[in-house]
């Protein structure tokens, strides 16, 4: 039987929602309720997600600066026991998708760290794709469960390989700062 542990309030911020820039080369950050919209841990290249149309409720709190993007998404889910399935089904995807290459020939490569003390079924990502007409970029993404949300941190820039590495560890922050929020 699901269990019926309470979900985070629709009043509890991401971190750093409603913030102000204080930097001029990046954005304001801003607020997107689109029940719809795409989880950022995007592996396969559309990537797709099953557990999507389970959501009770979609947060994405984002800004924008040259050659970067951050963003915190958190998910809603009826039951603890959907939310664990949404972390299961990312690391599923991230196993399948591990390496790839696009039609235009930008390959990519991403790697896994398990993260036991970063709430429930916490754990980071790397990436990075590489081309040969551009620069090399990637993201960095710290992935949490707390009971029946799922809260993902993103960062975007130019990472030239993929590897758990200081991004990595700067978006394990953001996810402590959301885990300590609730």
């Amino acid at each position: 039987m699901p269990s019926a542990e309470p979900a985070v309030p629709d009043t509890v911020l991401l971190p750093d929602e409603g913030r102000r820039s204080t930097v001029a080369e990046f954005t304001d950050w801003t607020t997107d309720r689109t029940l719809g919209r795409a989880w950022l841990l995007d592996p396969c290249r559309p990537t797709t997600y099953p557990t999507d149309g389970q959501r009770v409720r979609f947060r994405t709190v984002s800004r924008e600066g040259p050659e970067a993007f951050d963003a915190r998404q958190l998910g809603v889910y009826p039951t603890p026991e959907a939310a664990a399935e949404v972390l299961a089904g990312f690391r599923r995807v991230l196993a399948a998708c591990r390496t790839g290459q696009l039609d235009g020939g930008a390959r990519w490569t991403w790697v896994t760290a398990d993260v036991p003390d970063l709430g429930d079924d916490g754990f980071l990502a790397a990436s990075t794709v590489v081309a040969p007409e551009y620069a090399s970029d990637g993201a960095r993404i710290a992935v949490t469960r707390a009971g029946s949300a799922v809260f993902l941190a993103h960062a975007t820039g130019e990472y030239y390989t993929a590897e758990i590495d200081d991004g990595a560890q700067a978006v394990r922050e953001v996810a402590r700062r959301f885990l300590d929020s609730v």
